[in-house]
């Protein structure tokens, strides 16, 4: 009998990336997600048993059904055999009917009834293990299958869990040589004495670390599953694992590539090309996986999905004529292949991989077709359309859809796209994750044809089904991070443009009434969603962000009353910039800065290094432009409503400076208000800071840091221990680390062990483009790295009737332009649990940084004054000292993130 399920099984056609537990589409016009595969456990469908009684018949039935493409008429039968099973029970029979059912659900795409149907056969084979040890064979493979499933569904610390045990989700996964938990799929296959069950577990393990972004454990992982399969000489096994690992390796080249591309524009070319280097020789590697896969495998399609993962690595190398060559030999493959979702989704895959990847766009970017290669795909896209009404599956006719409408909007003939994406929308009524695609892409059809309100209304229907899976969409793998900015970021950006320009600019709101919001609130309302959106992606799976649950305008009261607090939110759209005043009443107003999205940033960067320098005369003209484009439409209603605090919610580039250091022509910004920041009012805590018996735990490197990371070493830090002393001298009960003491272990003991509101760490600070390039120097060997994540993990272990309330993190690093890295920054307090954050943008190795950190914490203990202008004055201090230290690069670097009160 033919194997219909093995090894090697690969499911995702790669223009679907993994967000929110379903497969995303990625359009013509959509960046697309890398693609993703799953080692399937071999274990064909059963045609049945001893004699040929009536139900091994119609067991039979299916499977003929069933491998002529007839998944429904397969499952009606096996359904009715099942139920003989449950009326005449034979745990172990049905247990096989229903892995043949999850095997026809899963051709149809229907995943989560899929891994209902691995479940129970599971718990039948484990029942049946404890009586039968021939049956733990079986129950092992299960649990791979359950796996696999989800990984498809975006759960993937479910699936390590599964393949070796929850102790090994935190991304050191099972390694060679370590233990996994009795009862998991890997335990149970070495048990049992059952390679061809332990390679699908390792390779399961390696695709789901991967999608998880563990790459180290990923490889580890997957050379296992490769040294089983040449054991076995199972030639289905060793092609798919071959695809597998070229897979891993072409994802890392995407990334290193990205990694090149963000370093450039901040003028790091070696780092750039170093990179790009790595990245080519990455994809260099996994194309010679692909071309063995290829070498080795069999079946249609199995090569089908090989040839599609090797393109954007050919193309990305310049072996255009190997890409030509693959297109060509993919689209034959497409033509031989069954009706299937899986073939559907294939084929819209290839018709984006018709846009060739490049270094600079390493997956194909936001664009429409043109010339030939249009022609080319609208007659594959019809006939993809064809194919899921075909098999009856709304899931890939949503996306087959989709993309026509989509090929309709790029030929400008509106009406036609139109009527296409309604029906796309609803072929996916409930897949929310395609769903506000099509909501989308109608909102843009009809802003083209003029349809301003109706086009609004499209994009509140988009957002708000993007609401309905926030946390799935933003915490999905590091395989789809990247596409934030390309499939989520425009969805409001574009509807934030919209509601302003219906708006007048310089016009005086009064307070916005909650049962009928005016577009300037909705506006506000909507930049909010981006900003918790944005920091989710930022910070990733591990991200545990919680919006408080309040209105905004709530939020927005709590924290300004009292205080005579203003807040001042910006969005960087395409061509120009929206900067909105909400005044302590309530009373709002907003001005456009006329300048587009590249002169902006060029003007910001200009800005920022000037601050930085120490070493000749400030220049205060380019703090003087953005006082002026910011700050100065504003100045009389800040004054008539006696406005003491400035809180900013910044967007895009402008995260990356401080707006203490603008300029009216004769003080800075921080002499006439204290100023905060927050990442969103939603994440911002209301509640003060709790002045009465103040003690800090206060670490810092004041020994050199070697680190065998990227980074490199580190040089100690000449004036921490004399900020250290400041600290103590100012609040008696502190405590200190410092030296080879300074030690995640050690923070943990301390820190549980008393309670210490403030958490002040005096170390290198590295903020990077991702999370993962963000740390904290520490003594820790090897790497002498404490991620944010880990940081993250010590502040929630806090006891939390006394938590941390104030991190202070005064040596850190962003570099100038990188408003992703000055996002993490923003993102600290939120991600970290804590209510505020003290932080520099800019390192101070000098004198200057002990001298404020003093003055801050002799100010704080005066319930009078606000955290927020506790920093007001100690840099006031500094300005009004007339030495070095007034010039902006010694105190303008210094931020109050979160709660400012």
């Amino acid at each position: 009998m033919s194997r219909l399920a093995h090894w090697g099984r690969r499911f995702q056609p790669g223009v679907w990336g993994r967000l929110g537990g379903r497969w995303r589409r990625r359009s013509l016009c959509f960046v697309a997600g890398l693609l993703i595969v799953a080692l399937g456990v071999a274990l064909p469908l059963r045609p049945g048993w001893g004699q040929m009684t009536s139900p091994s018949a119609q067991v039979q039935q299916g499977v003929e059904r069933y491998r002529q493409g007839d998944y429904l008429g397969a499952i009606a039968l096996w359904e009715a055999v099942r139920t003989t099973y449950r009326q005449q029970p034979n745990p172990a029979h049905e247990g096989v009917v229903l892995e043949n059912l999850a095997r026809a659900q899963q051709a149809l795409g229907q995943q989560t009834q899929a891994l209902a149907r691995w479940q129970e056969a599971g718990e039948l084979y484990r029942q049946l293990a404890a009586q039968q040890p021939d049956y733990a064979l079986r129950w092992g493979r299960s649990l791979t299958e359950q796996a696999q499933i989800y990984s498809r569904l975006g759960q993937y610390r479910k699936a390590v869990a599964l393949l070796c045990g929850e102790a090994h989700e935190n991304g050191t996964g099972a390694q060679p040589g370590r233990g996994c938990v009795p009862e998991s799929a890997l335990a149970i296959a070495q048990t049992t004495a059952d390679p061809q069950g332990e390679a699908a577990a390792w390779g399961s393990l390696g695709q789901a670390q991967r999608l998880m972004g563990n790459y180290d454990p990923a490889a580890a992982a997957l050379a296992q599953a490769l040294k089983l399969a040449e054991m076995l000489g199972d030639r289905p096994l060793l092609a798919a694992t071959y695809s597998n690992l070229g897979t891993l390796k072409t994802r890392q080249a995407v990334v290193r590539y990205r990694q090149a591309n963000s370093a450039e524009p901040l003028g790091d070319v070696q780092r750039a090309a170093r990179l790009r280097n790595e990245g080519r020789s990455l994809d260099q590697a996994g194309l010679k996986d692909f071309e063995q896969s290829l070498m080795l495998a069999t079946q249609p399609g199995e090569r089908l999905r090989v040839l599609l993962d090797a393109i954007p690595a050919y193309d990305r190398t310049d072996n255009l004529a190997a890409a030509q060559s693959s297109r060509q030999a993919a689209k034959a493959l497409i033509d031989q292949l069954p009706p299937t979702q899986e073939t559907v989704l294939a084929t819209l895959d290839w018709v984006r991989l018709l846009t060739p990847a490049t270094p600079q766009q390493p997956v194909a970017r936001s664009q429409c077709l043109l010339g030939a290669a249009a022609a080319q795909a609208e007659p594959v896209l019809n006939s993809a359309v064809s194919a899921s009404q075909q098999i009856g599956d709304r899931r890939s006719l949503s996306f087959a859809l989709g993309e026509l409408g989509r090929w309709y909007e790029c030929n400008l003939e509106y009406p036609k796209a139109l009527e296409i994406t309604q029906d796309a929308r609803v072929a996916a009524e409930q897949e929310y994750d395609s769903r506000y695609l099509w909501e989308w892409q109608t909102g843009r059809i009809l802003q083209a044809q003029d349809q301003t309100t109706e086009a609004i209304l499209a994009y509140e229907q988009a957002i708000a089904t993007l609401e309905i899976i926030r946390d799935d969409i933003l915490i999905a793998s590091r395989d789809i991070q990247f596409d934030f900015r390309d499939t989520i970021d425009p969805v409001y950006r574009e509807l934030v443009s919209l509601r302003l320009k219906q708006g007048k600019p310089s016009e005086l709101l009064p307070p916005a009434r909650k049962e009928q919001p005016d577009d300037l609130s909705r506006a506000l309302g909507t930049l909010d969603s981006l900003k918790l959106a944005e920091l989710q992606n930022y910070f990733g799976d591990d991200c545990v962000l919680t919006a408080r649950n309040v209105d905004l305008g709530v939020a927005q009261t709590l924290l300004t009353e009292g205080d005579r607090t203003a807040v001042i939110s910006t969005v960087v759209l395409d061509d120009q910039t929206a900067v909105l005043l909400t005044l302590p009443n309530g009373d709002r107003q907003y001005e456009w800065i006329r300048v587009d999205r590249p002169a902006l940033r060029d003007e910001i960067n200009r800005y920022r290094r000037g601050l930085e320098v120490d070493f000749r005369a400030y220049d205060p003209q380019p703090a003087q432009a953005l006082y002026n484009q910011i700050i100065r439409p504003f100045e009389t209603l800040l004054q008539q409503q006696q406005v003491e605090t400035l809180a900013f919610v910044q967007d895009d580039i402008l995260r990356s400076v401080p707006m203490a250091a603008l300029y009216d022509g004769t003080q800075f910004l921080i002499q006439r208000y204290a100023i905060a920041y927050t990442p969103s009012l939603q994440l911002t805590s209301p509640v003060p800071l709790n002045r009465r018996n103040l003690r800090a735990l206060a670490a810092g490197l004041t020994d050199a840091s070697p680190s065998s990371s990227e980074a490199g070493s580190f040089a100690p830090l000449f004036y921490v221990s004399a900020e250290l002393a400041a600290i103590t001298a100012e609040l008696p009960l502190s405590q200190t680390l410092t030296g080879e003491d300074f030690r995640l272990e050690n923070l943990t003991k301390t820190l549980f062990s008393n309670e210490f509101p403030i958490l002040h760490i005096a170390t290198h600070g590295i903020f990077g483009t991702e999370a993962e390039d963000t740390f904290l120097v520490t003594a820790d060997p090897p790497e002498n790295k404490l991620t944010l994540n880990q940081l993250d993990r010590l502040l929630r272990g806090v006891d939390p009737d006394r938590p941390v309330q104030l991190l202070s993190l005064t040596a850190c690093t962003t570099a100038v332009g990188d408003d992703r890295a000055a996002l993490g920054l923003a993102g600290v307090a939120a991600q970290a649990g804590v209510r505020s954050v003290l932080a520099s943008l800019w390192f101070v190795n000098d004198a200057a940084t002990s001298n404020l950190v003093q003055r801050f914490y002799a100010d704080l203990k005066d319930p009078a004054l606000s955290k927020a202008k506790a920093l007001q004055k100690a840099q006031a201090t500094l300005i009004e000292s007339g030495g070095k230290f007034a010039r902006p690069a010694y105190w303008a670097p210094f931020i109050l993130v979160g709660n400012w009160l």
